[in-house]
């Protein structure tokens, strides 16, 4: 900050009632940093149409009075915690905005930053263990250092690490960043968080009646999270339905002129996450958790449209998406590119006004009410900025002045008035989880139409691992076999599509069973970090299997899909675990990080194509159809191309010599190409032998269910 910005607090108290300021305390209700109240779920609750584009600072139709209309102005972050130099650069291009942002009018003097929100993902890779960790310096302290504002900030999955960094299976350490705004040894006064969920109001309109921005932040985990917690304090029924109620009285009890929520999980997004409902491409019909189904639900009925916005993370970019029907007025911003970076996965799933991936950035806003002498309405002004380390000026300056990527006006709007629905509160509350013995009919020497690829990727995954130091060599041809028990598993599943065989599908069941089995003799502990954290994907994995702790789907009464949600369901968590830890990769690695890295993502693949597929075969009766079987089989199969050649992307890579690099990919596509080619002369036609698998699977479960 430059050294003006000493002076700004003391003009500003001369001038609170032009600034829209002030503070309160009492009744449950905490004084917040920037001269706002902080109201938590613990103390007693509160109780113009049109789109303009323009200058933000523009103030809502031009400050044409002595004092210009009241507003105020704040950062929006998000997955800020890695401590990499890309933090730190934006931190200090934060600081910069800041002072570039502040505003003179005659003699009074406005800060460019009134306040930050943080969306989650604070700490990473798996929060901390203690409100004295280290980390809160590290990863949020020493990088943020030069932004000297309060931050007010909400829980991610990555906060709330159970067994794997990202699973969001352990809840309770989220308690400890709560805890941390109450710690007397913390190193400064910015980290907000009185509550997992409060509300935090932000200035007052010029006559004082009203706050100008009410910020509800929302612990969006316990529902998306998508992982059972094993602390029923977090269960959906229970923590998620109160904090519904919360959220319902909270936001309709607010009379701010701005009402934003704001979460971890988006609503919606064009990046790799996707949309509440089908996050990773999870099918909703089978896997409600998993695929975002609650949150969606929820945000359904306690946000949508009672908000003017809605700010979410999760997603490693920069996005502002329209309002859709289903959530009424709201507007979306996702900010999640603060400490990590990634591509915008796919830029046509809803109408962007602005994306951008593979950078650092995040929004800067200016919410200002309305002027009542030029009759301009009450205005939310919203500027982009990307952060490039190594350029000067960080890329938010250039020749002395700003340089935003994006810049818009959003006036205030009337709410929709949407239908109410109890699509989230109404929803049963038991599991319907099952014991699932491990099968002995799995034939490990089973071959079908997947057999020359399968024989590939082992061959040249094998022939990569063989210049890894040997204990490490060891455990990489283990998850080499793991991962081809799940590739039989797949090549059965595809076997059954093209030949109606009921003994093909139980194979794909046994597969998978056998395959939990197999990964979670693992022992991985000596493994380059974060790999040395497969063993716990692979513990969830068999506790998923041999529990059928995941998630139903939408029958609950036996039916063919539940069964199947025994199987898919674990199957999803372990793509997802393995794609956290892949998520942790360091910029720098050493030479076997890259080798693991490649198995990963490939058995990451695999677990997810099986799932999508199993998924597919248990809705033939109601949509898919074999063109569309066959087509998640070939997604599948390209991915795992994707993935071999992702190798040669990694920091570094081109000094590996073990690596398989674009030798492998070329074969691999190649093989590709041949199967899918077989796979469509040989697709059945009609469908009504493939509708045949579906009994098959209940009698396979209901006969290993008797051995109990």
């Amino acid at each position: 900050m430059n050294a003006y910005w000493k002076l700004l607090p003391l003009v500003a108290a001369i001038t609170l009632t032009a600034c829209g300021g002030g503070s309160s305390s009492g009744g449950g209700v905490n004084a917040g940093a920037d001269g706002g109240n902080v109201e938590t779920p613990n103390g007693p609750g509160d109780g113009g149409e049109g789109e303009g584009d323009g200058e933000p600072d523009e103030g809502g139709g031009g400050e044409t009075g002595v004092n210009p209309p009241a507003a105020v102005r704040f950062i929006v972050i998000g997955d800020s915690g890695s401590g990499s130099a890309g933090q730190y650069a934006v931190g200090q291009a934060i600081a910069d905005v800041c002072d570039g942002k502040d505003e003179f009018v005659g003699d009074m003097a406005f800060a460019g930053c009134d306040l930050v929100v943080g969306l989650g993902d604070n700490i990473y890779e798996s929060g901390v263990t203690s409100v004295d960790d280290p980390q809160f310096a590290e990863k949020f302290e020493k990088p943020f250092e030069p932004v000297q504002l309060p931050f007010y900030m909400v829980l991610g999955n990555h906060d709330n690490t159970g067994y794997v960094g990202g699973d969001g299976a352990g809840n309770a350490r989220g308690e400890f960043q709560v805890d941390y705004s109450y710690f007397d040894g913390r190193l400064s006064d910015r980290w907000n968080m009185p509550d997992r969920y409060f509300k935090h109001s932000a200035g007052n309109t010029s006559q004082g009646e009203r706050p100008l921005v009410d910020f509800f932040a929302l612990d969006s985990n316990p529902i998306a999270g998508g992982f059972a917690d094993p602390d029923i304090a977090y269960a959906y029924h229970t923590y998620g339905v109160d904090q519904r109620n919360w959220a319902v009285n909270a936001i309709a009890g607010s009379n701010a002129v701005f009402r934003i929520g704001m979460a971890h999980h988006p609503y919606l997004s064009n990046g790799s996450h996707g949309n509440a409902g089908n996050y990773d491409g999870v099918p909703s019909e089978l896997l409600p958790v998993l695929a975002g189904e609650r949150w969606k639900a929820f945000m359904e009925e306690a946000v949508c449209d009672q908000t003017d916005f809605f700010f979410a993370g999760h997603d490693h970019d920069l996005q502002v998406l329209n309002a859709v029907p289903s959530c009424g007025r709201t507007e979306f911003v996702v900010s999640g590119a603060a400490g990590k970076t990634r591509s915008i996965d796919d830029p046509e799933r809803n109408v962007a006004r602005f994306q951008q991936g593979d950078t650092y950035g995040f929004f800067w806003m200016k919410a200002v009410e309305a002027n009542a002498e030029t009759m301009a309405p009450a205005q939310l002004c919203i500027e982009a900025y990307t952060v490039d380390p190594e350029a000067e000026g960080l890329g938010v300056i250039s020749g002395g002045e700003l340089t935003p990527a994006y810049t818009h006006c959003y006036e205030k709007q009337p709410m929709v008035l949407l239908s109410g629905n109890n699509d989230f509160s109404g929803q049963p509350l038991g599991d319907g989880a099952l014991p699932l013995p491990q099968p002995d009919g799995f034939d490990a020497d089973f071959t079908g139409p997947l057999k020359e690829l399968r024989e590939t990727l082992v061959s040249g995954f094998t022939e990569v691992g063989a210049n890894l130091p040997e204990e490490q060599r060891q455990v990489f041809d283990q998850i080499i076999a793991g991962t081809d028990i799940l590739f039989n598993a797949m090549d059965a599943a595809t076997a059954a599509i093209l030949e109606g065989d009921s003994s093909e599908m139980t194979q794909s069941v046994q597969a998978v069973l056998a395959a939990s089995e197999q990964l979670q003799a693992i022992d991985t502990s000596g493994l380059p970090a974060p790999f040395d954290q497969l063993g716990s994907a692979f513990d969830a994995l068999a506790a998923g299997v041999g529990t059928g702790s995941g998630d139903v789907g939408v029958g609950g009464d036996g039916s063919t899909v539940d069964d199947v949600a025994f199987i898919a369901a674990p199957l999803v968590s372990l793509s997802r675990n393995l794609n956290n830890i892949l998520d942790g990769v360091e910029e720098q690695v050493p030479g076997e990080v890259p080798v693991f890295a490649g198995l990963t993502s490939v058995l990451s693949t695999v677990s997810l194509g099986l799932a999508n597929t199993l998924e597919q075969l248990v809705m033939l009766d109601t949509s898919a159809t074999g063109e569309q079987l066959l087509g998640t089989v070939q997604g599948t199969l390209e991915n795992l191309v994707n993935d071999v050649l992702w190798l040669n992307q990694i920091p570094g890579a081109e000094d590996y010599t073990t690596l398989p690099g674009d030798a492998l990919s070329s074969v691999l596509l190649t093989v590709v190409r041949e199967v899918t080619e077989q796979l469509d002369e040989r697709l059945l036609n009609p469908l009504a032998p493939l509708l045949d698998l579906l009994s098959p699977i209940t009698g396979l479960l209901a006969g290993l269910l008797d051995g109990l």
